[in-house]
């Protein structure tokens, strides 16, 4: 292993911050990513037997505070299917694409793309993805405009 690895927390961490930053329309989705963030979290520390620095600790101790907050408001709806995250990530990447292809590259137009490599990514629980998003999900998790 090259260097010193990064924090358990910090690894997830984007997928978090994304799911936080997703619109009120999609409050399901955001959930999900969410959820998606802390299952990956336990799932490295009973494989990897890691364990949270002291100083992340009080920060997803306040994580699964929210998403208990949010499961109660979500209700039993809370759990997103394949078929809703493609087509949420299908409409998102159409509208970021007319963006791009127009010129209009922003700020809010690189956080788009990589909010849709982070969607890509978490699709992937469900099995694989097809050929064509997984090359995309490179591309956009590389993109950033500053």
């Amino acid at each position: 292993m090259k260097g010193k690895e990064k924090p358990l927390l910090d690894r997830f961490k984007p997928f978090w911050e994304t799911g936080k930053n997703i619109s009120e329309d999609a409050k399901k989705i955001a959930f999900c990513l969410k959820t998606y963030a802390v299952n990956q979290i336990f799932t490295v520390y009973k494989k990897n037997n890691s364990s949270l620095q002291e100083s992340e600790k009080k920060e997803f101790e306040g994580w699964i505070r929210e998403l208990a907050s949010e499961k109660k408001v979500l209700g039993s709806d809370a759990n997103c299917t394949a078929e809703e995250y493609s087509q949420f990530l299908q409409s998102s990447f159409d509208n970021v694409d007319d963006e791009d292809r127009n010129g209009e590259v922003t700020v809010t137009t690189s956080y788009n793309f990589k909010l849709l490599g982070d969607l890509i990514d978490v699709l992937s629980q469900w099995g694989p993805i097809q050929d064509e998003w997984q090359k995309k999900s490179k591309n956009f998790n590389k993109l950033k405009i500053y």
